[in-house]
């Protein structure tokens, strides 16, 4: 089974990529609570963050993006998820037309297989970031992708920044109106933005793609489908990290976005996970855990294959162990070319 783990440090300015309420005319930013060390004790600190969820979104967007690209504009996708609307099969106002045929008058463990084999089959950002149904029958296909929220490094984390920026929309035109309809022709609000060392993780299982998971583990695509779909997964991975196309307000907010470093390993027949990269030495700890992963799997008599590449800007001398890419879109290509000569299997 191949599996996909990467780990990024990007250093964002002025975002406002997550919102979460308005208070007043202030319109917040997302905050998450992280716990770190200081002085030999534990301190609760509250930072920006961008959420897991928010992503994820943006990550499925790109899979509808690539995918109409690699499938020559006719991607095996829902209408709801091609316009960006993830219901993904979870009720029957959502199922796919083509799902309800496949399950027919089907009961049990038939209805419940034939519905996650035709769901599958009919929408890869389903297939990729998996559904749940709560309606009869009940069906789950855990999402083949995991990512966390976007959370300042704590080696930079008292760098981080919170602060409402003031704003003023002014129509002149409506100052003679206000006289006679006490109407104002300014208005006050405040967007809070914030500037940190983000540190994100991504994890792809790619063995996963076009099998079931559910009842049995099968193949229910034939092995160019798979190839196609596989391709599309790492290209929105591409989008991803190298265009930086994730969040919210963008059109008036569009951050400073430079990726610091990045870490990513694939690893098969068990999955490997790289360190997350609160600290820069999260390069030096992968290295090190890979090479300690690979000694134990040896002894267990698994055949394990794990390939680390390496991009940074803010560590000189690499680990011997790591095969290191000159830039972001280096490193994920490097990634590709090992995918893709796996098989994906």
């Amino acid at each position: 089974m191949t599996f996909l783990s990467l780990a990024a440090r990007l250093l964002i300015n002025v975002e406002a990529l997550n919102m979460v309420e308005s208070i007043g005319n202030v319109t917040r930013h997302r905050r998450a609570t992280v716990i770190i060390t200081h002085n030999g004790e534990y301190r609760k600190i509250e930072v920006p963050a961008i959420s897991g969820e928010t992503l994820a979104h943006a990550y499925q967007e790109a899979l509808v993006l690539v995918a109409k690209q690699i499938f020559s504009g006719k991607p095996p996708i829902c209408s709801w998820c091609e316009r960006g609307e993830f219901f993904k099969s979870m009720d029957d106002a959502h199922t796919m037309p083509e799902v309800k045929q496949a399950i027919g008058k089907l009961k049990g463990k038939d209805q419940v297989r034939a519905f996650e084999e035709a769901v599958i089959k009919n929408c890869l950002v389903e297939d990729i970031g998996g559904f749940l149904r709560a309606e009869r029958p009940p069906v789950k296909r855990t999402s083949l992708f995991q990512i966390g929220y976007m959370v300042p490094t704590f080696d930079a984390i008292n760098a981080t920044s919170l602060e409402s920026q003031f704003h003023v929309r002014h129509a002149p035109s409506e100052a003679v109106r206000a006289e006679r309809q006490e109407r104002a022709a300014q208005m006050i609000y405040y967007i809070e933005t914030g500037s940190a060392l983000y540190g994100v993780t991504f994890n792809l299982d790619i063995g996963g793609i076009g099998r079931t998971s559910m009842i049995e583990v099968k193949d229910v695509l034939n092995s160019e489908e798979r190839e196609l779909r596989i391709k599309t997964a790492l290209g929105a991975l591409t989008v991803l990290f190298s265009s930086g196309l994730f969040g919210a307000k963008r059109t008036r907010f569009l951050p400073i976005l430079d990726v610091c470093s990045v870490v990513a390993a694939v690893s098969s027949p068990v999955p490997f996970t790289v360190i997350p990269p609160v600290t820069k030495d999260f390069i030096v700890q992968t290295a090190e855990k890979s090479t300690r992963f690979n000694e134990i799997m040896s002894k267990l008599s698994v055949s394990e294959d794990v390939h680390v590449y390496v991009y940074s800007k803010e560590v000189k001398e690499l680990p011997e162990n790591v095969i290191e890419a000159k830039s972001v879109e280096d490193l994920l290509e490097k990634v590709v070319d090992t995918v893709l000569s796996e098989g994906g299997r």
